[in-house]
């Protein structure tokens, strides 16, 4: 309770009737602490009491259950949901034969808010329970967030991690493991950078998985690496809006983050690789695993499904295509940045004498239509066998059609299909000018850019639908 008191005046009428020695001429408890605080206020109703009588005899204070939305703690915890408590509403109610003055009514209810006050502040000094538990290596800045947060960490030195091979170029995933905790599934946020070097793992409590907690979680991530990132994807779609208010609001907490791309994408290759990996060799040997019916590889065949997909935009159109294959080995030898475009990771177990198989595409714009390629997310190119359709996906939820085909030409586009899915799914789109550089031919060394029928851009890539649609 503050009652500021100046040159010996009363600002309240009910001041005048306190007994000598109790009021403070500057402030009561206003600097104590909080048990101080509530001696003070126990040493004011003993008083009052005295004077006036009992308070509780002509008031009462109403008390019942309540939902209280518990604000989020500056301490870093991840409790964001509603939360009961119990508590005073903080409503002084008049008894139905009150036996006091006005002035008890009013000590009572100051008396009954300075209590609710000294209570909350000690509420949110209380550490909070942790919802999540991180497993990677910590760094300086990673260990004084997770002390913070109050979570565990695995015993991995910082030192293991070589930070000049960390990329930029960051890949995030958020969704349930087939591993029941409590009989729920439980979930896990997953980060790794293109090279896989920095890894991070986050399991999560089914009943706390919202976008502030993935926000936190993040956030420990990011500090915790020397490499902060530049552009970070995700490929699921049913997480497509919680990943991207959580990303967002790090962008705007965070300076170091404002240049960072947000880009939802196909094109997750190594964290793919990586949950791939899990799923084999991690969840099977955690207590309450459940066991997933192994994926069959589908045949290419006509689906029952018909989509209705979007034409090309016109600023994207070529005037013809082909179909083309070209050895493995030639493309392994190519060089990041050699040629407009990007070049995918090649899966493992195939041989340079494996042939690839991808899209030409011919047009007269051709530097127009690699600058444009390289500003999207141009994931794959596939076959549409049951409206027989060319389709080039982009993003992570973009489809368009490039063009129908007729019937008689199907069997070289099922050829087409069945190759990419003997090489994992890889295969290339390159982009070339027939009229100005002749035939196309693929550079292998640098010096041989700028030759006549050297393409003028290429985009290798690994087409995710035949799994995505299991």
């Amino acid at each position: 309770l503050v009652l500021p008191i100046s040159g010996g005046s009363m600002p309240w009428p009910w001041a005048t009737a306190w007994p000598p020695g109790i009021l403070c001429y500057r402030t009561v408890a206003h600097y104590a602490t909080a048990r101080e605080r509530r001696m003070v206020l126990c040493l004011l109703l003993a008083v009052a009491g005295c004077s006036w009588g009992a308070l509780s005899s002509g008031f009462a204070i109403q008390r019942f259950t309540r939902p209280v939305r518990t604000e989020l703690c500056s301490t870093g915890d991840c409790q964001a949901q509603l939360v009961l408590s119990h508590e005073f509403s903080g409503h002084v109610q008049p008894d139905l034969a009150p036996r006091t003055t006005t002035t008890a009514a009013v000590l009572a209810a100051l008396c009954a808010v300075g209590s609710i006050a000294v209570t909350r502040q000690q509420r949110c000094c209380q550490p909070r329970q942790q919802h999540f538990v991180l497993s990677g290596a910590p760094s300086a800045a990673g260990t004084a967030n997770s002390k913070r947060a109050g979570v565990a960490r695995a015993a991995v030195g910082s030192e293991d991690v070589d930070w000049n091979s960390v990329s930029t170029e960051w890949e995030v995933d958020c969704f349930s493991r087939p591993v029941l905790k409590d009989g729920k599934k439980m979930w896990e946020l997953c980060v790794t950078d293109a090279n896989a070097v920095y890894r991070r793992v986050a399991q999560m409590k089914p009943t706390r998985v919202n976008s502030v907690v993935v926000q936190k979680i993040l956030t420990i991530f990011i500090e915790e690496s020397k490499v902060k990132p530049r552009v970070i994807r995700f490929y699921r779609k049913v997480m497509k809006n919680m990943l991207t208010v959580a990303l967002e609001a790090i962008q705007d907490s965070n300076k170091y983050m404002e240049n960072c791309k947000i880009l939802p994408s196909r094109n997750c290759h190594m964290l793919r690789t990586w949950l791939n990996y899990r799923e084999r060799e991690v969840y099977p040997k955690m207590p309450g695993y459940i066991k997933t019916p192994a994926r069959r590889p589908s045949a290419v065949q006509a689906s029952m499904v018909k989509l209705a997909y979007e034409p090309l935009p016109e600023r994207l159109k070529f005037a013809r295509y082909s179909v083309s294959a070209i050895p493995l080995g030639a493309i392994a030898r190519m060089k990041p940045g050699q040629l407009p475009g990007k070049l995918c990771r090649i899966p493992a177990g195939f041989s340079d004498n494996a042939m690839v198989h991808g899209i030409v595409c011919l047009s007269g714009r051709a530097d127009v239509l690699c600058a444009l390629l390289k500003s999207m997310e141009l994931c794959s190119v596939r076959v549409a066998l049951e409206t027989n359709e060319l389709l080039m996906d982009m993003g992570i939820d973009s489809t368009y059609r490039v063009d129908k085909f007729a019937t008689e030409e199907k069997d070289g586009f099922i050829q087409f299909e069945r190759a990419k899915r003997q090489m994992a799914g890889l295969h290339f789109i390159a982009v070339h000018n027939p009229w100005l550089d002749g035939a196309p031919n693929l550079p292998i060394e640098a010096d041989d850019m700028g030759e006549e029928g050297c393409i003028t851009g290429l985009w290798t890539c690994i087409d995710y639908a035949p799994t995505d649609t299991q």
